[in-house]
């Protein structure tokens, strides 16, 4: 059986494993802490339950637990898109992603399934290291494809 400390220690440890997972810039994840705990801003200051919401929340973001037996290994990327505009492509690339996992299109709203998609459509092993041009390319698909759902069902998106 599991103490409360070593449930808070395994919990502090998925959270920080999602936070990389998603890709999270600090102060976002800082942002979703506070607005969760009422202002704390470090896990270790957070007792279980909040620790709990906060996992909750991460896996509302296409946070997705996997075990050491069916993980994939990844590589470690932490490289940054060489200039803002980039920058801003690979954040649009991501919130359609998103849009389109709420709307029922996408089953994982993962960072790695939006890697692999991207993968698919370029070549380009991950959505960080794309091109302007290539980002272009899987920016108007995945604006197409949400168009093509929104006549599906009948509903725009915001």
């Amino acid at each position: 059986m599991e103490t409360s400390e070593q449930k808070k220690q395994r919990l502090i440890r998925l959270i920080h494993v999602a936070k990389t997972q998603l890709m999270m810039a600090d102060s976002d994840y800082r942002a979703l802490l506070a607005n969760i705990s009422c202002g704390k801003t470090s896990s270790t200051k957070l007792g279980i339950a909040e620790l709990e919401l906060v996992l909750r929340a991460m896996k509302a973001k296409g946070f997705v637990v996997t075990t050491k037996q069916n993980s994939t290994a990844k590589p470690d990327i932490k490289v940054r898109p060489a200039h803002k505009a980039v920058e801003a492509q690979i954040k649009k690339i991501r919130a359609l992603w998103l849009e389109l996992h709420q709307m029922g299109e996408v089953r994982s709203a993962s960072e790695l399934s939006l890697a692999k998609f991207v993968k698919r459509m370029t070549g380009v092993d991950y959505h960080g290291w794309l091109d302007s041009d290539n980002a272009s390319k899987v920016i108007e698909y995945l604006k197409k494809w949400q168009k093509r759902a929104e006549r599906k069902t009948g509903v725009a998106s915001g």
